[in-house]
């Protein structure tokens, strides 16, 4: 094990450790595990004797009726065509998620310019290891996160008597992998940016537009706009990783396994080109913004 590895180990633990004694983890999955649990339990009060009509409950009234304004009936039978259990994991993992990337991008930027990983790396560390650091510790805890969801969800999918299916797992998978990228462009926004509110900025930014280029190519629209989304798409498809996430998605609605599978190896790919370049960035600007 190299130095640099083992450095990024030990401060990765510490990380985790500071993370799991304070209360920000634990309320950001409180809130999504109860999002999961409302979506779950309205889906099940939404069933008649045709089947789904989400006009029996106000809350999929109302996602349904934004949903097909904008992106169609089709998209919406798709989204639930297994229940709710996709949607719902997906729900419950997104305020977690946020909370993982958001306030690991701000404070970053806080230690950048407070001098705490300048401290750091005149020890046996150095700026790359402090970077693989933080990038690990978000990956331990987003995985423990969706392993809680998971769980979570098949309890309730056992107690409002919902079906399981495939989906709800490929979601799991598909969801880790996301974030493998989405946490990687964090640590980027952070070491391109002079202060912590710059790299939030920035970073939420992204993400933002990589899901309007997403969107644009569901939405129902007119010719003018879905012709300049899809210029815009495939000029930025390459480093969305929403678009590898779709990828995958669709793959395997297509039965089509060997798609899934390269789907989540370019997401990987992905995550490991940001990763190099924030190392290369940090090497030529150094720890100090």
């Amino acid at each position: 094990m190299s130095d640099r590895t083992r450095a990024a180990r030990i401060i990765a633990k510490k990380q985790v450790f500071e993370a799991l004694i304070g209360p920000g983890f634990y309320v950001a999955l409180a809130v999504g595990l109860l999002l999961g649990y409302f979506l779950v339990s309205a889906f099940a009060r939404s069933v008649d004797s045709s089947g789904f009509n989400p006009r029996l409950h106000p809350l999929y009234d109302a996602i349904g009726r934004a949903l097909e304004g904008a992106f169609g009936t089709a998209f919406v039978d798709g989204l639930f065509a297994e229940g709710p259990l996709p949607f719902a994991f997906a729900v419950s993992y997104l305020p977690v998620f946020l909370y993982l990337a958001v306030s690991s991008v701000f404070k970053f930027g806080l230690e950048r310019n407070a001098g705490a990983v300048e401290l750091v790396v005149y020890g046996p560390a150095d700026g790359t290891s402090y970077l693989i650091a933080c990038y690990l510790k978000d990956l331990f805890l987003s995985l423990l996160a969706l392993v809680v969801i998971l769980g979570f969800t098949l309890a309730a999918a056992g107690i409002f008597n919902d079906f399981a299916g495939p989906a709800l797992f490929l979601t799991a998978v598909v969801a880790f992998f996301l974030s493998l990228a989405l946490l990687a462009y964090g640590m980027f926004a952070s070491m391109v940016t002079a202060n912590a509110a710059s790299s939030l900025a920035l970073f939420l930014g992204i993400v933002l537009f990589f899901l309007i280029v997403l969107f644009g190519s569901f939405a129902i629209v007119g010719e003018y706009v879905r012709s300049l989304s899809t210029v815009v798409g495939n000029v930025v498809q390459w480093i969305s990783p929403f678009y590898y996430g779709n990828l995958s998605l669709q793959a395997n609605a297509a039965g089509d396994p060997l798609g899934l599978l390269a789907g989540l190896a370019l997401l990987v790919c992905l995550s490991g080109a940001i990763l190099a370049a924030s190392h290369f960035i940090m090497q030529a600007r150094g720890v100090r913004p």
